[in-house]
């Protein structure tokens, strides 16, 4: 399974992209709100800094699973869902996303 396979199996498979982006979005709205007036992000700075977030949680997300994740080489895409879905990854990743906190 590839990068892009694995985000689009996540998505629909688990509210964990979106719970993450939900959380980023407060955070990033927070820290923005702590800004002088004049340095504000505009809605668009602040979407694009939440795509860079739920990017880099998904790349981190996929690196590691990639190293626990023995592939059959002919139906790798199966390997992977064998894997999650033995060792309830997405239940186990919803939960630790939804105790997440960022630092300010």
């Amino acid at each position: 399974m590839d990068r892009e396979e694995f985000e689009t199996y996540l998505n629909a498979n688990s509210r964990v992209v979106a719970i993450f982006r939900s959380l980023a979005l407060a955070y990033q709205h927070s820290k923005n709100r702590q800004r002088a007036i004049s340095k504000r992000w505009s809605e668009t700075a602040v979407a694009s800094s939440v795509d860079k977030m739920a990017n880099q949680f998904i790349d981190n997300v996929y690196d590691n699973l990639k190293t626990n994740i023995k592939e059959n080489k002919f139906q790798p895409y199966e390997s992977w869902v064998r894997f999650i879905e033995t060792n309830e990854v997405l239940d186990s990743l919803e939960y630790s996303v939804g105790e997440l906190e960022f630092e300010e």
